[in-house]
């Protein structure tokens, strides 16, 4: 039975390891995105201000 648990905390320390890493991928590729679109947003406005 000891063992058992043993290898459930294992599972679910290795789950939460994944988990994060998972979660802190998805974040920096959410900011990167966002950057890419405000960026795109400055450049759209650069060159309406240049037409004028």
């Amino acid at each position: 039975m000891d063992l058992f648990l043993v290898l459930l905390n294992i599972l679910v320390i290795i789950l939460s390891i994944a988990g994060g890493v998972l979660l802190i991928g998805l974040v920096y590729r959410g900011y990167k995105l966002l950057g890419l679109l405000i960026a795109e947003k400055k450049n759209k406005n650069n060159e309406n201000e240049e037409k004028k």
